[in-house]
């Protein structure tokens, strides 16, 4: 097979990789490209033109990667994978550090993670000392992603 062909058809499944996610025919796609520059290699009487072709399969991926971001941004909206919505100010999660260093009761088993009521709101809650029983008293001591880290108040503690 030609190693021509070989890098035209890598650089055709690298290409779709970007409209079909999942990653096979992408790796597929690179190893051909790699294929054919080793065939060419092989076929090949001189390493100049080895060379040559190394860097032009380079230079070829490179514009191929940038012809096909802009692609998927400049394509009209809803006929491409990319997002022309503004993200700005967008959180996917967010801790209420208001509630760091106040008491809650335990409204649901924390087995490690439930929910409490802290200041008359439910929180999701991750207990750092393992089982918490339903009533009992915590400390906010932190937070993670979405979840308030508690532990057992001292007052809890010596019951």
């Amino acid at each position: 097979m030609s190693p021509y062909l070989l890098l035209f058809f890598g650089m055709l499944l690298i290409f779709l990789e970007f409209y079909v996610p999942g990653a096979v025919m992408g790796v597929c796609g690179g190893l051909m490209v790699f294929v054919s520059i080793i065939l060419f290699a092989m076929q090949s009487q001189s390493i100049g033109f080895t060379l040559l072709y190394i860097i032009g399969a380079i230079v070829s991926l490179v514009i191929l990667f940038k012809f096909a971001l802009w692609r998927i941004r400049t394509a009209k909206p809803g006929q491409s994978i990319f997002s022309d919505s503004s993200q700005e100010g967008f959180f996917a999660s967010h801790v209420d550090t208001s509630v760091i260093g106040k008491k809650g009761i335990v409204d649901t088993d924390l087995k490690p993670s439930g929910h409490i009521i802290v200041d008359g709101k439910r929180l999701q809650a991750i207990s750092q000392s393992g089982y918490i029983t339903k009533g009992s008293e915590v400390l906010v001591i932190g937070g993670q992603e979405a979840n308030l880290i508690v532990k057992l108040s001292k007052k809890e503690t010596l019951a």
